[in-house]
């Protein structure tokens, strides 16, 4: 069982996608394909449910995840120290959900990097059960939207409440008059990932009332959802934060709509990285920078915890 075996594996888990992976690593996609397979055969069953064009983790896989992450981390570590001869300043690895990267963590980093040019992050795609990512040790923490809740998997805290609004095309069906939640369920709903919490609500919330199935259409990014909206491809619930260039200029419209629910940006740790101040370090600047950013926009953060 060879690191780059491992390696590969993680990626595709990452990425739901054998195309997408080998395009990472700059493999040929039937060498993702065999190093997989030859996974799968030396521990003898499935790693991976394949359905189409969809792949995700199966639940040996799902334990197998953490234990390959920890020895390619070992490994590179270990590597490191023999060829420089010197400890490796290994970075954080942050698990950041795509709703967030671009109109929250950039300006976390950059608090970061401004005042602390020496700490090293590795920010990673957070497409599912963020309380998974981080009990699997795949990540050292973790940013996304939820409710306020907690997990026995890991410690939180909240960073600010997220608005969020549900937009279409300039062209939309839905006009400017309050939308009952019935009449959102009839059109494809356009999302980033529905594994994102509040997707998951929203789906939840339109399936309680609408007699029609639910019709999602996932883009894998935000910027792709919005692309999708102005063509005229359906309607999508998204941070405000996000979208907020496009509805100022007209690119999108907001749909008169309240969601039966709140949601907060949110950090959240496993147990095993409490006491790092690299943790420390960065943990206060996501509290500083978020609270700087939300006070710009004129509203108040968060002040409690959720564990």
């Amino acid at each position: 069982m060879d690191t780059a075996s491992l390696s590969t594996f993680l990626r595709v888990a990452e990425q739901s996608s054998f195309t997408k992976a080998a395009s990472d690593l700059s493999l040929a996609q039937p060498t993702v394909t065999a190093r997989i397979k030859k996974l799968e055969r030396d521990l003898a069953c499935d790693l991976f449910n394949r359905t189409g064009a969809l792949i995700r983790l199966t639940t040996a896989g799902q334990r197998f995840r953490r234990y390959a992450h920890k020895i390619v981390k070992l490994s590179r570590m270990a590597e490191e120290t023999v060829l420089e001869g010197t400890a490796p300043g290994d970075a954080l690895t942050v698990g950041a959900d795509s709703g967030l990267t671009s109109y929250r963590l950039v300006p976390i980093i950059e608090y970061l990097y401004r005042r602390h040019p020496e700490l090293a992050l590795e920010i990673r795609p957070l497409e599912e059960d963020p309380w998974s990512r981080i009990g699997d040790s795949d990540v050292d923490c973790a940013f996304f939207i939820d409710v306020c809740e907690s997990s026995p998997k890991a410690d939180s805290t909240l960073l600010c409440p997220e608005p969020l609004v549900v937009v279409t095309g300039p062209d939309g069906p839905l006009g400017r008059e309050p939308v009952p939640t019935s009449r959102l369920a009839r059109y494809p709903l356009l999302c980033a990932h529905r594994g994102s919490g509040y997707q998951r609500l929203f789906e939840r919330t339109l399936g309680d009332v609408g007699d029609t199935r639910i019709r999602a259409l996932t883009f894998g990014s935000i910027d792709a959802v919005k692309h999708a909206l102005a063509a005229g491809l359906g309607l999508a619930l998204l941070p405000r934060l996000s979208v907020a260039t496009e509805l100022a200029e007209g690119r999108l419209v907001e749909v008169p709509w309240t969601a039966p629910f709140q949601v907060f940006t949110q950090v959240a740790w496993h147990g095993e990285i409490r006491t790092d101040p690299r943790f420390s370090v960065l943990l206060d600047a996501a509290a500083r920078a978020t609270a700087e950013q939300v006070a710009d926009a004129g509203t108040r953060p968060a002040q409690r915890s959720a564990r």
